[in-house]
């Protein structure tokens, strides 16, 4: 039986005793490569100067960010010291709006935005469905969502390089960051995401269409995309 996450508050708790070196930790883990797998994310969404972006789970702000470079994002986050890392940061800019609020009870009118978005955040969920359903309440019909994680890929061979990489790497960094129950959480947490094919048929439940899941190296991170119906 697949694990599920611990419920929000613990999660929250996690993340505050690891936002001062979050973002470092992250980049030293995937390489730099979560830089770039966000610039996809926001590709994938088109957005325009006019629109009003949600960054559902925005951490650090990063994805956010680079969003408002184009168009205005609210960012929302359980984490209050994540988010002062967000507001933290160099750039920051008042097309950025950060407010501390629960993905399961997000603090918008119906239909507010014109699209969602999300890095690693769908795994920390424990009722994916409230997730997805929340969202499609708060975005406008047509609007945009882009949703990245990380997932296991497909092929074995893969596959095991990437357990055996996450169960050494991520433990190393725990020692490094003073905190390794938080990056035990990180390996653990890589099993709480369904396959993709679930994913998609939830999203497809929820309000959504069209929905596509996007392998990205070898399906170590996977960017499920759709359209609020």
């Amino acid at each position: 039986m697949r694990p599920t996450p611990p419920d929000e508050r613990r999660v929250r708790a996690m993340f505050d005793s690891v936002a001062s070196r979050y973002d470092l930790l992250n980049d030293l883990l995937s390489f730099g490569m979560d830089r770039r797998w966000r610039r996809v994310t926001l590709r994938a969404l088109d957005v325009r100067p006019h629109d009003l972006v949600l960054d559902v789970g925005c951490g650090t702000g990063r994805l956010a960010a680079l969003a408002a470079r184009i168009c205005r994002v609210i960012g929302v986050d359980a984490s209050g010291a994540m988010l002062a890392e967000a507001r933290n940061r160099p750039g920051a800019s008042n097309r950025v709006r950060l407010v501390q609020a629960s993905v399961f009870r997000l603090p918008f009118s119906e239909g507010a935005f014109s699209a969602v978005m999300s890095a690693f955040v769908l795994r920390n969920l424990d009722d994916l469905e409230a997730a997805f359903r929340e969202m499609a309440r708060v975005a406008c019909p047509g609007a945009r969502i882009a949703l990245l994680d990380i997932t296991e890929p497909d092929r074995a061979s893969v596959r095991r390089l990437f357990d055996a990489y996450f169960s050494q790497a991520a433990p190393a960094l725990g020692k490094i960051s003073g905190n390794p129950g938080a990056y035990r959480y990180l390996v653990e947490s890589l099993g709480h995401l369904p396959p993709a094919d679930d994913l998609v048929q939830l999203l497809n439940h929820t309000g959504f269409r069209g929905v596509s899941a996007r392998r990205l190296m070898g399906g170590v991170v996977t960017l499920f995309t759709a359209i609020r119906d």
